[in-house]
């Protein structure tokens, strides 16, 4: 990957100009320039606006290059794009919350105001102990309702006996995954497939 002394030598070539032509325009002396493009100095800020101008380039390309730069923009851009949503917060759910495979949690006791991706968000207090490593009771669980195919060690809400339960899924074998601390799975080996109905996308301490 180029370095910032690289960028500045090469933009600065491909204006046609000299090291001290450069040094005059940027109010600098030629040693300066000739330090940043070697990388042995980095230009401050300052310096990096007046460079850009000079040059013809952003200052964000000079300092990071453009494909770190794009990667960074893309990244503030889709975490600014999001929805901030406030999100409920519900009691841990029973089997009476269920209805024809459907989960409708129990009535909201707080809210979360969340910036997320998740389609269909809603959050749960943790009251699994079998998932205490992972989620150790009371915290805020953020699940989301559409939840696409079993991902290996994702975690997702399942209906078994008609008990709502949380567990790490994993295949090869097909398996339903406890972590009651940080030293112990207890593994349950299934036959078929369950359908999850939701899956866990984080956890927030209550406070």
């Amino acid at each position: 990957m180029k370095s910032i002394g690289t960028r500045i030598k090469q933009t600065r070539l491909d204006r046609g100009l000299s090291q001290v032509e450069l040094a005059s325009a940027a109010n600098v002396s030629q040693p300066t320039v000739a330090n940043w493009e070697n990388d042995s100095h980095v230009p401050r800020q300052a310096a990096l606006d007046k460079l850009a101008g000079i040059l013809e380039a952003s200052a964000n390309w000079i300092r990071i290059g453009d494909s770190e730069a794009s990667k960074a923009a893309n990244v503030a851009g889709g975490y600014l794009s999001r929805p901030i949503r406030h999100i409920p917060i519900s009691a841990w759910p029973t089997g009476a919350n269920l209805m024809d495979g459907q989960l409708t949690p129990p009535p909201a006791k707080d809210y979360v105001a969340l910036s997320s991706s998740a389609e269909q968000p809603f959050a749960l207090i943790a009251n699994d102990p079998a998932m205490a490593a992972n989620f150790p009771v009371g915290v805020a669980i953020i699940f989301d309702k559409v939840q696409g195919e079993l991902q290996d060690d994702k975690c997702y809400l399942f209906s078994i006996d008609g008990e709502i339960i949380l567990r790490r899924w994993q295949s090869a074998p097909d398996r339903l995954e406890a972590r009651p601390n940080q030293s112990a799975v207890n593994a349950e080996f299934v036959d078929s497939r369950p359908i999850p109905l939701a899956r866990a996308i984080m956890s927030l301490q209550r406070h």
